[in-house]
């Protein structure tokens, strides 16, 4: 495969859901002509093409650093496959795909419509015939996802469209083969998830139904089912709370109920769903609309789907979306291309397919890992294990806001010799002797609560978000928020940083020397002093006072800061500042390369000396900061001493095997865990009566019950995979001593 880069001086008249082609773009893509771009994301581009019918096509190619990752290239070809599986009414067709070339390419139809979510935002819940419709489409549509043996794993309304033929869902970004079994990983979004996936349990077909039954309440009254507020907030309520089924009409709503059951064994089937729905909308069709055949029997689901939705699915207008402007537009360009020779990807190698999938042109997934963070350095990385391409283009920009330069330079400040604040200097004579002095100031403090808040600016979510999704909507899926709190009168000064963002949240706690983490979205235990979170390595001085006032420090060292006057901020009286610094920010998310923008700046300080608010802007990203107090924060986390303690080395049972020993239960040391488990293998522990059943159960010391997988089980498990553990039986909760399979 070849990409020749090529100028594009196209017509000014392109169809509204399409934007120019930049230099560089290709003018064709396997057999596809290109006609524009319909979005655009961190690991590749989707752009508008026709086939040679002239049939609007959605193509998706990556980005060259992704395509030259091996493992990134076989997890894209394993997605195309999952898509290739899937067929049915209500999912979107894939035409054709090459994952072997040298960028790797797929296409599928391009569906025109609002997502479920922009629709009930502008114009009200679905009701009615439509409402069943809807409900019934995408029932099928998981009935089809399931039938393939494969898990959609993230059905939300923003991953639905629905197009003039019908609801279509889209976004098979995360979805996962049913036979591949428990991951160890959490991925999906907050309200939609699961409670047994959010307990670590596999994403099976129920999980999808869970989801299913919030979606379609939500289109039947407009609200989330666990409402709305920070991702932990939501996972607590999916756990332990009812959902808001008020206002879901009643013949749907004993179908929508046990959908949304916490047991997935209450759950009806996808199958079991789509016919519950079909036979509700019997009741309310016309004679038209389901009249029996020839033979006198029913038609099959599907046949009466087709039916329902010619006669009843109304009212959505995609009269924007005209593909005579795309052939015309597609004409135009080709012109151009052909004096300008632009690019080609790909050639006829694609892989034909006539099944269907989710587009690619729907909403960043959402890869939330378990134990993965998304605040430092590369941070985006925890979600691209799963999001693949331009399903994860909103994770992949997640990650740029939430480095913005923030973490990324190293602690400036000065410190005396015992390790506190340096005492403030003296009173400054200079712009930038005031913001030193600011800086000073607080460092010198008892302590400091500062909020700040970043996300794309308006000009860069029109060009990043994917097609089907408005800028405003891309804005708020990518902001991020970190509190910064520091207590400096605590026996060991703490340092905490909550970084949440829409579908994540982690917390830093520093105190003294130790780090301790813990991911807040997923409410995972604590761990000390992690090497790394989520793959990407943790440097320990991100997470200090001083590291919190980075930009600060950074303009005080600018040659560019002036005082514009006095003025109230807030009622506040205060001066402010302007001017420009040196931002260091991620560049490169995959790679966490950084570089260095001049970050145009406001900053008022207080007639006290002391920082009031801060705002800047980087390359794609606006931020606000604001220094809330300078007493001593609330800080709660665990002493370091009573933190998991990780891996504890090895011990041997009575057959000679070889075990790891990994303990994550609280206040509890490695050398215990170690001669816990190894009382278990040798025997010293205190079977239940009747045997340790098929689980070789047993008690130790009376306190911690042990067991393990059978002999068979353990031979096909993976090096490094969990075969077994140990439990405290008074509080569970207090985490497991676990057995880990050796190479």
């Amino acid at each position: 495969m070849t990409t020749d880069p090529g100028l594009h001086d196209q017509p000014g008249d392109l169809p509204p859901e399409l934007r120019p082609l930049r230099d560089g773009d290709p003018h064709r893509i396997g057999p596809y002509r290109v006609v524009g771009l319909l979005g655009e994301g961190g690991m590749g581009v989707v752009y508008g093409a026709l086939d040679a019918q002239d049939r609007c096509i959605a193509v998706k190619v990556i980005h060259d650093r992704f395509a030259a990752d091996p493992r990134f290239r076989a997890r894209f070809a394993e997605e195309a496959e999952l898509m290739r599986r899937v067929g049915g009414l209500c999912t979107a067709a894939v035409h054709a795909s090459d994952t072997g070339a040298e960028r790797p390419w797929l296409a599928t139809d391009f569906v025109a419509g609002r997502t479920l979510r922009e629709h009930v935002e502008e114009n009200g819940p679905l009701t009615g015939a439509m409402l069943l419709a809807f409900a019934a489409g995408t029932a099928e549509a998981l009935q089809a996802v399931h039938a393939a043996g494969v898990v959609h794993c993230d059905l939300k309304p923003a991953n639905v469209i629905l197009s003039p033929a019908g609801p279509k869902v889209l976004d098979f970004g995360i979805a996962h083969l049913v036979t591949a079994g428990p991951t160890g990983e959490v991925f999906g979004s907050p309200g939609w998830v699961s409670p047994e996936r959010l307990a670590g349990g596999e994403g099976a077909p129920a999980a999808d139904m869970f989801a299913w039954g919030g979606m379609v309440a939500f289109a039947a009254t407009g609200r989330a089912p666990f409402g709305t507020g920070p991702g932990a907030e939501l996972l607590r309520r999916t756990r332990d709370d009812e959902p808001d089924l008020d206002g879901v009409p009643a013949e749907l709503l004993p179908v929508v109920a046990r959908a949304l059951a916490k047991d997935p064994v209450e759950r009806p089937t996808a199958e079991a769903a789509f016919q519950a729905v079909l036979a509700l909308s019997d009741a309310e069709a016309t004679a038209e609309a389901h009249s029996l055949s020839a033979d006198g029997f029913r038609p099959d689901p599907v046949r009466r789907l087709q039916d329902l939705l010619a006669h009843r699915w109304t009212g959505i207008d995609a009269s924007w979306h005209q593909p005579a402007r795309w052939v015309a537009a597609a004409a135009a360009a080709g012109a151009v291309a052909a004096q300008s020779g632009a690019g080609v990807v790909g050639g006829a190698a694609a892989t034909g397919a006539t099944t269907a999938l989710g587009t690619t042109t729907a909403t960043g997934a959402t890869g939330v890992a378990s134990g993965a963070a998304t605040a430092t350095g590369a941070a985006a990385s925890g979600g691209l294990v799963k999001g693949i391409a331009i399903a994860a283009a909103a994770v992949v920009t997640a990650g740029a806001v939430a480095t913005g330069g923030y973490f990324a330079a190293g602690a400036l400040a000065a410190r005396d010799g015992n390790g506190g604040a340096a005492a403030p200097s003296a009173a400054p004579t200079t712009p930038q002797g005031a913001v030193a002095h600011a800086v000073d100031l607080v460092l010198a403090a008892d302590g400091f609560e500062i909020v700040h808040v970043g996300r794309l600016t308006a000009e860069s979510a029109t060009a990043q978000a994917p097609a089907g999704v408005s800028p405003d909507d891309y804005v708020w899926m990518t902001e991020t928020t970190w509190r910064h709190s520091y207590d400096a009168t605590a026996p060991e000064p703490a340092f905490e940083s909550l970084v949440t963002g829409n579908e994540f949240g982690d917390r830093y706690v520093r105190v003294g020397d130790d780090l301790m983490y813990r991911d807040e979205f997923l409410q995972s235990e604590w761990l000390t002093n992690p090497e790394q979170v989520g793959g990407v390595p943790v440097d320990p001085d991100d997470y200090t006072p001083e590291a919190a006032l980075t930009q600060l420090r950074a303009i005080s060292e600018s040659d560019d800061v002036a005082v514009r006057g006095s003025e109230a901020r807030d009622g506040v009286p205060t001066t402010r500042f302007t001017g420009t610094f040196a931002l260091t920010e991620i560049v490169d998310p995959a790679t966490g390369e950084e570089g260095v923008t001049d970050a145009p700046f406001e900053l008022w300080l207080t007639e006290d000396g002391l920082p009031l608010r801060l705002e800047y802007t980087g390359t794609d990203t606006e931020h606000e900061v604001d220094y809330l107090g300078f007493e001593p924060a609330s800080i709660d986390a665990p002493a370091p001493g009573a933190l998991p303690a990780g891996s504890c080395g090895t011990a041997t049972t009575q057959n000679g095997m070889v075990v790891e020993i990994d303990s994550q239960a609280s206040e509890l040391e490695c050398e215990e865990a170690v001669g816990i488990a190894t009382a278990y293998f040798n025997g010293d522990a205190v079977m239940p009566p009747g045997g340790g059943g098929s689980g070789g159960f047993a008690t130790v010391n009376g306190e911690w019950t042990c067991g393990w997988a059978t002999v068979g089980a353990i031979e096909t498990t993976p090096a490094g995979e969990r075969i077994g553990g140990c439990t405290f039986d008074a509080d569970p909760s207090r985490g497991d001593i676990v057995f880990l399979k050796t190479g």
